[in-house]
C-alpha cells in the first residue's frame, strides 16, 4: 500500500511539473537579443521576474499564464500599458527561439544555464 501511495504522489507531482511550460526557466536565465542590445531575464515560480536591460538597469514585475501565453507585466508600467505576452512553450537549456515583442518587432531569446 505505502509503494503505491509513494508511486501516485510521483507520478502526481512529475505532471503537475509537466504542466508549467515554464518550470526549466525558474533556474535559468533566458536571454533576448533584439535592436537594443540583450536584456537578461529570471522567471520565477512565484509569478515574478527580473530582468536587467542592456543599459544595466534591472526592471521586475509579475507573470501569469493566460490561455496560451506567458503575460509579463512590469512594476512601473503606466495603467494603460499592455503586458508583454508570449507564447507559453517549455524549452530546455540551449534551446533559441523567436519572440514578437509587443510594437511588432522580432527578439531572438535563448535558455541559458543559471543564474
Amino acid at each position: 500500500m505505502f509503494s503505491v501511495l509513494v508511486a501516485f504522489f510521483a507520478f502526481t507531482g512529475f505532471s503537475l511539473a509537466a504542466d508549467d511550460p515554464f518550470a526549466n526557466y525558474y533556474d535559468n536565465t533566458v536571454v533576448v537579443s533584439n535592436a537594443q542590445g540583450e536584456r537578461a531575464v529570471h522567471i520565477n515560480k512565484d509569478g515574478t521576474y527580473s530582468q536587467t536591460l542592456a543599459d544595466g538597469k534591472s526592471v521586475g514585475g509579475k507573470w501569469k499564464i493566460d490561455g496560451s501565453q506567458g503575460c509579463f507585466t512590469a512594476d512601473n508600467a503606466a495603467p494603460d500599458a499592455k503586458p508583454y505576452c508570449v507564447a507559453a512553450e517549455a524549452h530546455n537549456v540551449g534551446d533559441a527561439w523567436e519572440l514578437t515583442a509587443p510594437d511588432g518587432s522580432k527578439e531572438q531569446a535563448t535558455l541559458k544555464a543559471g543564474r
